[in-house]
């Protein structure tokens, strides 16, 4: 498709290049036959024909710079079947989704021949030199996902200078949608196992690897091989798409446009894309030594040390002693509170490495229940404050026009963490439950802070209970903390209110970060760099 392609030829853009087509001036030596043809000026003859001899020479030698410096980007497509012996799929696994506090955990590559995997803390860092033998780079949300998470971990890193993004490829041939639902669309299947694993859970099997479980390890590598392999099909289907509707459709829109050589337009577009034998491999994982060896077809490709791994640890141990330095008693209540009365909040008296977690009603038994405790702070899953500017929570009040969103959630919103706006609908009875709160606590002596578990536990590397509540169970003791409740299962609210509570510690100790401003109060998260 490059040999048809004009727009990289200045003064030639796409409506042109279609009226060359039209008139059957389909490749570059049809264009070269023109210009000598008709009666173009010396000069600009000249430069047009140097163009098309730089293409050649660029082509001949497989040099991508010239295209990718002088042919629009909505066009890199085009060079997708000349330049495949230089183009890789890649696809990372990551703990999350935000850039800020989350890591890559895997990146995995495909040529079209043969997969490559790069786990964290093993070969990770050898995507760099990798990358350096392509000149293509195909993603799905690479723009917005994969490209910025690699060159937040490898700032100089040499990304491939031409980024086909498949995502926005897809769209420009309508077909929109995540990943999964665009393959269910195009008839692309996957094994009923690896089906249902989306991003989120592929950061709950890697937690699990790290946790002694080698199957998991499998799955995700699985996953990933699909997510990477997959690849190759959407790009095919796009090149596709691409020269029947933006090519052969537009030359039989124009039906008055002469061919100038005779013959079939249509034919000089070739619609075959770059083949490949490729097959998807069986997965398996062994133990060699004091390694797992990824096997594929039981050819190995990759020896992964979990011991090698480095993950962020921080002990209730250690808390406890900073917290005694600085003069307070670890002590520390923890709410996760609902917007009414009608629903029970989550509880939590952390004292010491002993969390009492129970659920609770009203205000007054909350507030009952903490000064009974006599903690040295209570920290609450709850806006504690409007925004600046902003005298009440109503939606017609004239303070509306000012927003509906504090300084603190737009921080977290830039370091990719999710969250609610203080004053949407679905928020609106918490927050005034929440500021009616701490002013009842603080007419009593008691010091409040805001905390947000969703955003503690993304930092501390553990799963957020909607993706996997019983690992962050076993996450959050494994620090040491000895869970009691009145209830024979701990529930999520009771471990929301734990996790507040721990916020509550990181905050006597001394490693947290405030975000947000003085009038608007702050929001309290973990800061694991603080020692």
């Amino acid at each position: 498709m490059i040999r048809n392609t004009f727009t990289f030829i200045p003064g030639i853009g796409p409506k042109t290049e279609t009226s060359h087509w039209g008139k059957g001036i389909v490749t570059w030596e049809d264009f070269e036959k023109t210009l000598h043809l008709n009666g173009t000026g010396k000069t600009n003859k000249k430069v047009l024909l140097d163009y098309i001899q730089k293409a050649k020479e660029a082509l001949n030698k497989k040099d991508i710079s010239f295209f990718a410096n002088h042919l629009p980007a909505k066009d890199h497509w085009r060079l997708y079947k000349d330049f495949f012996d230089r183009a890789v799929f890649l696809d990372i696994e990551t703990t999350g989704l935000s850039r800020y506090y989350d890591v890559i955990t895997m990146i995995g590559t495909f040529n079209g021949k043969e997969i490559k995997l790069f786990v964290k803390d093993n070969n990770l860092d050898q995507i760099s030199k990798h990358l350096k033998k392509f000149d293509i780079i195909i993603t799905f949300n690479g723009t917005l996902f994969d490209i910025p998470f690699i060159k937040n971990e490898f700032p100089e890193i040499a990304i491939p200078p031409i980024h086909i993004d498949l995502r926005f490829l897809l769209k420009s041939v309508g077909v929109t949608g995540p990943l999964k639902v665009v393959e269910k669309r195009l008839g692309i299947n996957r094994d009923d196992e690896t089906a249902k694993i989306n991003g989120r859970e592929a950061a709950v099997l890697w937690n699990r690897f790290l946790k002694e479980d080698d199957e998991s390890l499998s799955k995700l590598v699985l996953y990933n091989i699909y997510d990477t392999t997959d690849l190759k099909k959407l790009m095919d289907h796009c090149y596709k798409a691409k020269i029947k509707m933006e090519v052969l459709k537009k030359i039989n829109r124009d039906r008055t446009q002469q061919n100038l050589f005779g013959g079939d337009n249509r034919n000089y577009f070739d619609l075959t894309p770059p083949s490949s034998d490729f097959l998807l491999p069986k997965v398996t994982v062994r133990k060699v030594k004091d390694a797992l060896e990824i096997r594929c077809d039981k050819k190995a490709l990759l020896k992964v040390s979990r011991a090698q791994i480095r993950k962020p640890e921080v002990k209730l141990m250690d808390l406890i002693k900073k917290i005694k330095k600085n003069g307070y008693k670890p002590l520390v209540v923890g709410i996760d509170l609902t917007g009414s009365e009608a629903r029970p909040s989550g509880f939590c008296i952390l004292d010491a490495n002993k969390a009492q977690m129970t659920l609770l009603s009203t205000d007054e038994e909350i507030v009952a229940k903490t000064l009974e405790a006599n903690p040295d702070v209570v920290s609450i899953d709850s806006p504690l404050s409007l925004p600046k500017g902003r005298d009440c929570a109503s939606d017609t009040c004239e303070c509306r026009k000012i927003g509906i969103m504090r300084e603190c959630e737009r921080i977290l919103k830039r370091r990719g963490i999710n969250v609610y706006p203080c004053l949407i609908p679905s928020m609106q009875k918490l927050t005034l439950r929440g500021m009616n709160l701490t002013k009842a606590f603080e007419e009593k002596g008691v010091q409040v802070i805001e905390s947000y578990p969703g955003a503690a536990q993304d930092i501390l590397g553990f799963p957020r209970k909607r993706i996997d509540l019983k690992a962050l169970e076993v996450d959050l003791m494994n620090m040491g903390i000895k869970p009691h409740s009145d209830k024979e299962v701990i529930s999520h609210d009771e471990l929301d209110a734990l996790t507040s509570a721990l916020v509550g510690y990181f905050y006597l100790a001394g490693m947290y970060e405030a975000i947000g401003n003085p009038e608007e109060k702050y929001l309290i998260i973990p800061d694991l760099k603080r020692k």
